[in-house]
């Protein structure tokens, strides 16, 4: 057997990574020195930067990529949605995706994913469509883009709605757009193991004006006023709509909807507001050890599924996921315990959520309804694959793959 060593803290590769630079830092004082914590000018000025990033009008900060779903997704009951409708999500992501819906008010309607890219089958998509169906969450899981061309055919001959949850998937692109813009609103996860990360932190981007207008009410308790200009203004008597329902009606104090509480605070912003500015570089970065793993564990191919793009493709890696192949003579658990125990963190791939997850025991599915989800869930992980991973890191990653193979 191959020998067993301890992880040291000099060597430990994580799957996420935090880099604050010095603008981030001199924003998150100058919100301190004007103690504005709440949203204000900075969410304000994250929210229109990373909606142009994606040649969008309008961009929706709120607390969590979680909550970015469940803004959305709530967002449709006021385009033709009535609570207790359907919503299809892949039964291969994480279950946050699932949850968001309920949260919403609507009920998750799976569909099995496909096995080479890990993203929703557009076909297992219209077997699952029922007369409650009403939209579509596209998840481009891992940072692959998922299969948009198929999907938009989909919803547009169903007429449904088609929606986008690039949590993990910044800068990504389907046939040279960016994966963000092909659906009616996106949604965007800031967490700090993603791409881009304000610690916490989601949005909402949409080229829709009044959908924009909804998810800001959405965020703050279905307030009738669209939360833009208040927040920037402790004294929120500023707000030309303040009394639009007469004067002894305070907008403040007047809610339209059920809502959350869910918007995102100045400090994420001032992080978030310099992490938009690094994003290609980032995204390059990622990209460069993605091609670096991809290359030299090639030769563990017979073993192992590695992360590779399809046509028209342009994968922003989340991370680099791996599939143990039933040939492998190992088990996932094997090689997972080998690499921890040298200093590389792994995660496992989700888990098929109907099946594997007892949260959702409740919905009645059984043992192989979800055949591709099941089979990436109980053999996949993930490791690092971000910018902070250096050569020498790199090297050393493929050298464990290297050393456990050794043994086969």
């Amino acid at each position: 057997m191959v020998e067993e060593k301890k992880a040291t803290p000099e060597r430990r590769i994580t799957v996420g990574t935090v880099a604050v630079g010095e603008d981030g830092k001199k924003r998150v004082m100058d919100a301190l020195s004007r103690g504005r914590i709440s949203s204000g000018k900075f969410v304000q000025e994250f929210e229109e930067a990373f909606a142009a990033y994606h040649n969008l009008k309008y961009g929706v900060a709120v607390s969590t990529g979680t909550d970015a779903d469940a803004v959305a997704v709530a967002a449709l009951l006021e385009r033709g949605a009535s609570r207790g409708d359907e919503v299809i999500v892949p039964a291969l992501t994480f279950i946050s995706v699932a949850n968001a819906v309920l949260h919403a008010g609507l009920v998750p309607r799976f569909a099995d994913v496909d096995t080479v890219s890990y993203n929703l089958d557009p076909a297992a998509v219209e077997d699952a469509i029922t007369p409650r169906t009403r939209a579509i969450l596209a998840v481009h899981n891992f940072g692959r883009p998922a299969p948009m061309a198929e999907l938009e055919d989909v919803a547009a001959r169903r007429d449904l709605t088609l929606l986008e949850d690039a949590a993990e998937a910044h800068g990504a692109r389907y046939r040279g757009r960016l994966v963000g813009t092909f659906g009616v609103m996106a949604t965007y996860s800031f967490y700090v193991a993603h791409i881009l990360t304000t610690g916490e932190g989601g949005m909402v981007i949409t080229d829709d004006a009044e959908l924009a207008r909804l998810c800001r009410s959405l965020r703050a308790h279905g307030r009738a006023c669209d939360c833009k200009i208040c927040v920037l203004n402790v004294d929120s008597s500023y707000c030309p709509l303040r009394y639009k329902y007469g004067e002894d009606t305070d907008i403040r104090f007047h809610f339209e909807r059920v809502g959350f509480s869910s918007k995102m605070n100045e400090l994420e912003a001032a992080l978030g507001i310099e992490q938009v500015a690094k994003m290609d570089d980032i995204v390059r970065a990622r990209h460069a050890r993605l091609d670096y793993f991809n290359e030299n564990m090639a030769r563990y191919e017979g073993f192992l599924a590695l992360f590779r793009a399809g046509p028209g493709e342009e994968i922003s890696p989340l991370c680099y996921p791996i599939v143990v192949r039933p040939e492998a003579p190992f088990e996932r658990f094997e090689l997972t315990k080998f690499l921890e125990q040298h200093g590389v963190e792994t995660r496992p791939a989700f888990g098929c959520i109907p099946t594997q997850q007892p949260a959702y025991a409740w919905m009645g599915y059984g043992e192989g309804d979800f055949p591709g989800a099941e089979f990436v869930g109980s053999r996949g992980f993930y490791i690092g694959c971000h910018q902070n991973i250096t050569d020498d890191d790199a090297a050393y990653v493929v050298g464990l793959f290297d050393d456990f193979m050794k043994e086969y």
